[in-house]
């Protein structure tokens, strides 16, 4: 089971964020709409457990392929960053998944979180530029770490990519794009 080392942070500037990254050594590998369906059980409150499972329906928009992912993220692991437990597998057939966790007594929740996000990598730390829906833009960086040990060592190399660009890990957020929309509806 892979740990995602993952932080969070608003941005005023996107292009200028991207540009910074690039200086930094990060190429641009593509640029996609994501739409994720979030679910939720009356047996099981994944909010409640700090947990998330959701159909993501991606769409490169260079290249127009289409694919999805099934994600059960687990619980934050700090108070710092977003790191967490991911398991995740490429889906074939949304709709049947969908289907089958209904069945399951799963519901997709009313809102979805729709975005456009531009990736970048320097070859161990994955940036998404994201702009979303709803919200506006932010900037994740990402490492994906073997062991729970590796996970101080991961937020370290994040938070001076961070420096190099501007900004710093005080300014992350810790919120998901799914409960930043719950909050704005109210």
């Amino acid at each position: 089971m892979a740990l995602e080392a993952e932080i969070k942070i608003p941005v005023n500037d996107l292009e200028t964020v991207i540009k910074r990254l690039k200086q930094e050594g990060f190429q641009e590998t593509e640029v996609c709409r994501e739409e994720d369906t979030y679910f939720n059980s009356p047996y099981y409150d994944m909010k409640e457990k700090d947990k998330a499972l959701r159909i993501r329906r991606s769409r490169n928009m260079q290249t127009g392929e289409e694919w999805a992912q099934l994600n059960c993220k687990g619980a934050k692991l700090d108070q710092i960053s977003m790191a967490r437990k991911e398991l995740e597998t490429e889906i074939r057939e949304p709709e049947i998944i969908e289907g089958i966790l209904k069945e399951l007594g799963f519901e997709p929740l009313s809102i979805q979180v729709i975005k456009t996000r531009r990736t970048l990598s320097n070859g161990e730390i994955t940036a998404a530029a994201d702009r979303v829906e709803g919200l506006g833009e932010f900037l994740e960086l990402e490492i994906i770490a073997e062991r729970e040990s590796q996970r101080e060592e991961c937020l370290e190399k994040i938070s001076r990519v961070l420096r190099a660009i501007g900004y710093k890990m005080e300014q992350t957020v810790r919120t998901s794009y799914l409960s930043m929309l719950f909050g704005k509806r109210g």
